[in-house]
């Protein structure tokens, strides 16, 4: 039996075809990671400098880390983890320096862990070692954050 999956995406579906049910359920385990490329690929990347712009009353970059500032009853547990994984982007950040920066910035979140894994299985997000780091979607819910809190 043949089967066929689409995936919409902001620019356009992808479409994953298959011989059965097993042979699609093995690619859509693969999908986060080339899913990840394939965004990267076509979507839009800011220069640092513009990032740091556009995070300006949300995020200071200080000798601490990436710091929020924005008030915290604006935004979630998962939208601050958001947010500290794209000021941080590209590079990956590990969990005890989530925890520290939530800290630092005034979010005692003891549930962070699971926050991270609710994200991971999202899709908004993707381990790298030890590490976590925004996927493409993770990368528009935190600029769609960004938005919305500094309107």
């Amino acid at each position: 039996m043949k089967v066929k999956l689409a995936i919409k995406r902001s620019y356009g579906d992808i479409t994953l075809e298959g011989d059965g049910l097993d042979e699609i359920v093995a690619s859509l385990k693969a999908a986060p990671e080339w899913l990840d490329i394939i965004d990267a690929l076509i979507l839009r990347t800011e220069s640092p400098t513009s990032r740091k712009d556009f995070l300006r009353g949300i995020i200071e970059f200080t000798s601490e880390g990436t710091v929020l500032v924005t008030l915290k009853e604006s935004i979630s547990d998962k939208e601050a983890i958001c947010l500290i994984l794209y000021a941080n982007d590209p590079t990956p950040v590990q969990p005890k320096d989530v925890a520290r920066l939530l800290t630092i910035s005034g979010r005692l979140s003891p549930g962070f862990g699971a926050r991270l894994s609710e994200l991971r299985s999202e899709g908004f997000i993707i381990k790298e070692g030890s590490a976590y780091r925004l996927t493409a979607s993770g990368k528009r819910i935190a600029e769609e954050v960004v938005q919305r809190i500094s309107h």
